[in-house]
C-alpha cells in the first residue's frame, strides 16, 4: 500500500517527495488519515512523472526536491504543500498561495540542532579541531611536550569576543543562548524580529555588524532579498581575522566572492554547512583551505531533531486534510524571520 513502482498511480492521499526521516509513530499517524507513499524522486521532473495519474493526492511533503505549478498539473487535487524543515526555497510559494493551496514549514523543530551545529563547526574552526584530528591520523604527533606541536595548531578562544548574528528568528536566538555561555558580546540584525528581554543581545545595523563582529553566524531563509547578501562589498567590511559561520542556506553568500576572500587571506575563516551547489562538487577550492570547516548539510540531522519534524509533518498534514489552517503556514512579509 505505501510503496509504489514508478510507473504505477499514487492511491493515497500523503506523498514525501524525497528521502528523510520520519518516526515510526509519524508514519502509523498518516496511515489512519489514508495512507502515504515515498516517491523517492530524483527531482521534480521524475517527481511529476511519478504522480501522473494520481488525483488521490492532497498533500506533499518535501525536504529538497522543488514543488512548482509542474506538480500541481500532476496532482490537481493537491491542498497543502509542506517543506520538512525550516527552509522552503525550493517551494514556489506565491504560485500555490495564489491558488489557496496550503504551504507551510516546520520552523523551530530543528532550531536547538542547527544552532548546536553552529558552534560546533565555530568550535572546530576556531580550535583547528579539524586539522588536529589529521595531524594525529597521520602519525604526526612524535613527542608529548607542547612546545613541539607546529604552530600552525595554536587556536583562537571565543571567550569574550563579538558575536554577530543575521537573522534572530528561533534558530539565532539559540544561538545567541549559547553564545552568552561563552561571556561573548552579541549583536543581531533581523528587521522583522523583535528581540527577546533577557537574551542579551543588542540590535545593530548589518553594516556595524559586518565591521565590528569577530564572527558573523547566518540564519536567515533564501529569498530574493537574501540571496547574496554576503557579497564582496559585505567581506570587504569584515576584520582580517573575522570568520564567517554558514547554516542557513548556501545561496545566502556570494561563493565566488567568499572564496576569493578567503584565498587573499582578508579574512580569518569558514565554517559551512551549506553551499550553493550541493553536494559541493569534486576539487572545490575550499577543499584545500586549511582555515575552512565543511560539513554537509547536516544542520537538522540528530535523533531528537526527527522526532519533532516528524511530530510537526503529522500535526500539519491533519491540519490540511481536515481543512483548517496549518500551524507554521508561510507568510511572505515574514520570511526573513521565520527561521
Amino acid at each position: 500500500m505505501f510503496m509504489m513502482a514508478d510507473k504505477e498511480k499514487f492511491f493515497v492521499p500523503v506523498i514525501f517527495a524525497d528521502r528523510f526521516f520520519m518516526s515510526a509513530n509519524a508514519l502509523a499517524d498518516i496511515t489512519l488519515q489514508g495512507g502515504y507513499a515515498w516517491a523517492d524522486a530524483k527531482d521534480h521532473f521524475d517527481l511529476a512523472e511519478k504522480l501522473t495519474g494520481s488525483p488521490f493526492v492532497r498533500v506533499i511533503v518535501s525536504e529538497y526536491i522543488k514543488i512548482n505549478s509542474l506538480i500541481l498539473e500532476q496532482a490537481p487535487g493537491l491542498k497543502g504543500v509542506i517543506a520538512y524543515g525550516a527552509g522552503y526555497d525550493h517551494i514556489d510559494v506565491d504560485f500555490f498561495t495564489s491558488r489557496e493551496i496550503f504551504v507551510c514549514n516546520c520552523r523551530g523543530e530543528n532550531a536547538q540542532a542547527v544552532a548546536e551545529l553552529t558552534f560546533a563547526l565555530l568550535l572546530s574552526l576556531m580550535r583547528r579541531i579539524h586539522l588536529a584530528d589529521h595531524f594525529i591520523r597521520e602519525n604526526a604527533w612524535k613527542r608529548t611536550d607542547s612546545a613541539a606541536l607546529p604552530e600552525w595548531i595554536m587556536g583562537r578562544e571565543l571567550w569574550g569576543k563579538t558575536l554577530g548574528i543575521i537573522g534572530l528568528g528561533q534558530i539565532g536566538s539559540r544561538v545567541a543562548r549559547i553564545a552568552r555561555g561563552f561571556d561573548m558580546r552579541i549583536l543581531s540584525y533581523d528587521p522583522f524580529a523583535q528581540i527577546k528581554e533577557g537574551l542579551g543581545v543588542e540590535s545593530a545595523a548589518l553594516e556595524d555588524i559586518l565591521s565590528n563582529a569577530d564572527i558573523i553566524s547566518l540564519h536567515v531563509p533564501l529569498t530574493a532579498e537574501t540571496e547574496k547578501m554576503v557579497n564582496a562589498r559585505a567581506l570587504s567590511l569584515l576584520k582580517p581575522k573575522a570568520v564567517l559561520v554558514n547554516t542557513s542556506r548556501g545561496k545566502i553568500i556570494d561563493e565566488p566572492a567568499l572564496i576569493k576572500a578567503l584565498e587573499q587571506g582578508r579574512i580569518g575563516g569558514a565554517a559551512l554547512d551549506v553551499f550553493s551547489k550541493e553536494p559541493i562538487p569534486s576539487g572545490h577550492p575550499f577543499f584545500r583551505m586549511k582555515n575552512v570547516v565543511l560539513s554537509p548539510h547536516m544542520g537538522a540531522l540528530t535523533q531528537e531533531a526527527g522526532e519533532r519534524l516528524s511530530d510537526a509533518v503529522v500535526r500539519q498534514v491533519r491540519d490540511i486534510m481536515n481543512g483548517r489552517r496549518p500551524e507554521c503556514l508561510i507568510k511572505i512579509s515574514e520570511a526573513i524571520s521565520s527561521q
